[in-house]
């Protein structure tokens, strides 16, 4: 059995969900086979019942599930334009074609007679929607009738494969099950080797990447050297500056680098280090052009007044000297306190003249008489 849908206005990645909604209505059978291709505005539907088929593949030994089946109808060679009727292995087949596309069919059990012929025209082409196209069809029966016999042996007349796809076909699963195993074991293969392929290309790529980048941390490595190189050394003089601005607010230890730059002089030597933490001083002396008086040296700072308990420390090279002393206490004479005061007095400047209520206080806390027993001077 055949029919068709017209699909006009339908896209054509919807056409099989709108195939599926009709198949309900229009299926002949309870169990039915189905073959529906599209072509142009129109789906044509090939029917046949199942149960047929099924007996047919037992009594041959073929297995239904894993067979494709499709008419006739599809299996002979598309036309540009015109009617045609072919005699296929039962019965008659006429086709309507117009630019390409089948316009419409039918079949009969036997050779189509011209009233047949005639009452089935004008039918096809009111579907059609374009009654224009009566003119190219012609008004008999055509005369030219394919024989199943000659339609079998000559190929021009019958293709190997269908000229239209069926859209309820079998899904792609069912399909791999036609594959041979050997087939399958190349296309695995093939696709094993394109990933491996991909795999070697992206390691070398990434190989050739770290390659590329050691060789600039190389090169940048050597450019930083002589910059880290410098940085220690402003470093270092940094603290040694350091060092040096924090000892300038005590003045002992002024008065010591004061002392110390006679006795320098003398020695022909120079001030390599210097350290002052609580209380003790630890110098490191060079000489200048000759070899160092160790000697005259010792004595020169055991005759400063300003360091006491002087030592010696070892040292691997022996044109070094390093020497550690404790700073003298500094002492204070009273007398300077004392000294101090008048003259802190005679800098005073003038102070405002008081109020009634503040000479008033004043009396009153000159009336008290501190613990010592003794008041200040000048009260």
């Amino acid at each position: 059995m055949t029919t068709s849908l017209q699909a006009k206005g339908v896209p054509s990645h919807k056409t099989q969900a709108f195939v599926q909604l009709h198949l309900h209505r229009l299926a002949p059978f309870a169990d039915s086979g189905v073959y529906a291709c599209r072509s142009g505005d129109w789906v044509h539907l090939w029917f046949w019942e199942n149960r047929k088929v099924r007996e047919i593949c037992e009594k041959h030994g073929l297995d239904i599930n894993h067979m494709q089946f499709a008419p006739e109808s599809v299996c002979f060679p598309k036309r540009k334009d015109g009617a045609v009727l072919i005699q296929c292995q039962q019965g008659v087949e006429a086709q309507l074609w117009h630019q390409g596309l089948l316009v419409d069919s039918a079949w009969w059990p036997e050779r189509v007679s011209n009233d047949e012929w005639q009452a089935w025209r004008p039918g096809s082409a009111a579907m059609t929607g374009a009654l224009a196209q009566i003119a190219s069809w012609p008004e008999q029966v055509p005369a030219h009738v394919q024989l199943s016999e000659s339609s079998l042996k000559d190929p021009v007349y019958r293709l190997a494969e269908p000229w239209a796809r069926n859209l309820l076909g079998v899904q792609w699963w069912h399909a791999l099950k036609n594959f041979r195993g050997d087939v399958l074991a190349v296309i695995a293969v093939v696709i094993l080797a394109s990933y491996g392929a991909y795999l070697g290309a992206q390691w070398w790529s990434i190989d050739s990447q770290l390659k590329s980048t050691d060789q600039e941390i190389e090169s940048l490595s050597a450019k930083v050297e002589p910059i880290n190189t410098a940085r220690s050394q402003a470093m270092a003089l940094q603290q040694w500056t350091t060092k040096l601005a924090a000892l300038r607010s005590r003045d002992e230890v002024r008065a010591l680098l004061k002392n110390l730059r006679p006795l320098l002089q003398k020695e022909d030597a120079a001030l390599r280090e210097f350290e002052y933490q609580d209380g003790e001083v630890r110098l490191m002396l060079v000489p200048v052009n000759t070899e160092l008086n160790i000697v005259g040296v010792t004595q020169d700072l055991e005759s400063m007044k300003l360091l006491s308990n002087i030592r010696l420390l070892p040292d691997s090279d022996a044109r070094l000297m390093k020497v550690s002393a404790k700073m003298a206490p500094k002492i204070v004479k009273p007398e300077s306190i004392a000294s101090e005061t008048p003259q802190a007095k005679t800098m005073a400047t003038p102070a405002a003249p008081k109020s009634t209520e503040q000479k008033k206080t004043e009396q009153m806390d000159s009336s008290v008489i501190p613990r010592s027993g003794k008041r200040e001077k000048g009260e």
